[in-house]
């Protein structure tokens, strides 16, 4: 399922630069969904690592830092049809909703370009 989410992502990412290049650095993805090598040891010292500079269980897949509307910018979580969120991305999904980002969860290529056509256009999505 994995796979299928990340052929998403990259196939919307692909799109949202070609269509605005104005803002192709003001989307970019988290490091969550990277895969660490190494033993389960070396795996774990580098993501205490990583969380020591500041990632986080359950950010989005990707951020789009443009302000539109009442909205300060949009948090992309790419789902399959099939995909469910996990708990740490519920609670991400909230804190950041209370601070007064967008966060919306595409499970199809479509939505995810009419959710950012809309949210830039408008801050509606």
């Amino acid at each position: 399922m994995r796979h299928e989410e990340s052929k998403l992502q990259i196939a919307f990412v692909r799109w949202f630069r070609m269509q605005y290049p104005k803002y192709r650095k003001l989307l970019f993805s988290s490091l969550n969904g990277v895969r660490l090598k190494g033993t389960p040891e070396q795996r774990a010292r580098t993501w205490n690592r990583l969380k020591e500079e500041g990632a986080v269980t359950g950010v989005a897949d990707l951020f789009l830092s443009v302000p539109s509307g009442d909205l300060a910018g949009l948090y992309i979580e790419m789902k399959t049809t099939r995909g469910k969120q996990s708990a740490a991305q519920k609670e991400f999904e909230a804190d950041v909703l209370e601070a007064g980002y967008g966060y919306a969860m595409p499970r199809e290529f479509e939505e995810c370009v009419n959710i950012v056509q809309n949210y830039l256009k408008s801050g509606q999505y």
